[in-house]
């Protein structure tokens, strides 16, 4: 069976590949954040698309509104790039994407129903803490994660989210997960007091997969900027100085679907 292509692209954005069907999450593509929020939250890593190159693109999956998930200088030009292309997010999200331009009948509303997505690969969404449940205008989750489905195994891209009980409730019912990609920025002192929104520590993270029973765990989050990074070494330590239920993958290249 033909396996997904999984890209990282920083933060939690993806991009899947399979069998002609391209799929981004959270394509962050620019500097915007630098230019639009201050001016020293400078990438750590290129770049790895430009935008305008993503002339194939079937959907763009958008977990919620900050600039480095919804990408103001990223979603239009993939849009016009791919006209084909289909947007969904929450509502904050759709808001934005009218706003860009970007016509009505190609913005879909987030759903907590699977949809197909083509070539056996479905998804829904899940809600999502960031840093607590927020709803939007239309009654639904402002923020949410995507799991994705094939030939019943799942994938879980959570987004940007804190642990809860809901979110722990909502995973164990959406059936056994094979592999989650969490983030492991956490929220601190230092980054709220810096306007900065973190997710879940690393034990956080580590403590969620083993209580829904996730059988691989890869962190995500970490890479993008400075002030809201964690290290790979720190990551690896705290996985290899515990006994944990799961494996942990440091490439979302290694997730089998």
């Amino acid at each position: 069976m033909n396996r997904i292509k999984f890209k990282q692209l920083g933060q939690s954005g993806l991009k899947l590949d399979l069998l002609g069907l391209t799929v981004m999450i959270d394509p962050y593509l620019s500097n915007s954040v630098q230019e639009l929020d201050s001016p020293d939250l400078e990438r750590l890593i290129p770049i790895p698309i430009s935008p305008q190159d993503l002339t194939e693109v079937d959907w763009v999956l958008i977990t919620h509104d900050h600039l480095d998930h919804c990408d103001p200088h990223s979603m239009p030009v993939i849009a016009k790039a791919s006209p084909k292309a289909q947007f969904m997010g929450p509502k904050p999200v759709r808001t934005l994407l009218s706003r860009w331009g970007i016509a009505h009948h190609r913005i879909h509303p987030a759903l907590h129903n699977t949809l197909p997505l083509g070539s056996g690969l479905s998804v829904k969404a899940v809600l999502a803490a960031h840093p607590s449940i927020r709803m939007g205008s239309d009654g639904q989750p402002a923020a949410v994660g995507w799991i994705f489905e094939r030939a019943g195994r799942r994938v879980y891209s959570a987004g940007d989210t804190s642990v809860c009980e809901e979110l722990i409730a909502e995973l164990v019912n959406s059936g056994p997960i094979d592999t989650a990609l969490l983030p492991v920025n956490e929220d601190n002192f230092f980054r709220r007091r810096r306007g900065i929104v973190g997710n879940m520590s690393i034990r956080e993270a580590f403590h969620l997969a083993a209580e829904v029973g996730i059988k691989k765990v890869v962190p995500v989050h970490w890479d993008l900027f400075e002030v809201n990074s964690a290290l790979p070494a720190e990551i690896k330590a705290i996985y290899e100085g515990y006994t944990w239920p799961f494996s942990l993958l440091m490439n979302p290249e290694d997730i089998e679907l």
